[in-house]
């Protein structure tokens, strides 16, 4: 892995760390992901599969965790990484991701038709996509790509990034 260069915005380390720390006090298992600089995902890889979004660490799902010190000692290794949340009954969260760049506002659309507003917390991702939280029911939820067009859910064994981390677009997630 190359050497990243600070954060491209100086604040952003202190920032996602408070945020990391914060997420972890609200019982939410946190972890650290690549990040972006220069516009490129951290990782090095030229052609790298997700950039700006897969994890720092191995064995991320057993690694998660709400512990400070832990917490604290991975931004200090690695200040310019992005904050991830596992999802699931680790976290207590499923997470539906809806991505434009496959009509996930559409079918997002769709369902709020079907089903009414969804009362949940929503984050803008740096990719114009949009998270929608929502508590987990206690029983297991699988992972799915392409529940509907453009629309992913995430549950039991995976995780998103959360604000304030930066998409390698460069813009930031950000709770609406």
């Amino acid at each position: 892995m190359r050497s990243p260069t600070p954060p491209d915005q100086p604040d952003d380390a202190k920032r996602v760390l408070t945020a990391a720390l914060l997420y972890a006090s609200r019982g939410l298992r946190v972890f650290p992901c690549h990040g972006t600089t220069e516009g490129h995902c951290t990782c090095g890889k030229a052609k790298c599969a997700s950039p700006a979004k897969h994890p720092l660490i191995r064995k991320w799902q057993k690694q998660a965790t709400t512990d400070e010190d832990k917490i604290r000692r991975w931004w200090a290794q690695w200040p310019w990484a992005n904050v991830a949340i596992a999802t699931g009954e680790a976290s207590g969260l499923v997470v539906l991701d809806a991505d434009p760049r496959h009509g996930g506002h559409e079918s997002l659309e769709l369902l709020e038709r079907q089903h009414g507003p969804l009362r949940a917390a929503r984050v803008r991702t740096g990719g114009g996509g949009v998270h929608l939280y929502f508590a987990h029911p206690g029983e297991p939820i699988r992972n799915k790509v392409a529940l509907l067009p453009g629309i992913d859910i995430r549950g039991d064994g995976g995780f998103v990034v959360a604000p304030p981390s930066r998409h390698l677009s460069g813009e930031e997630y950000t709770w609406l």
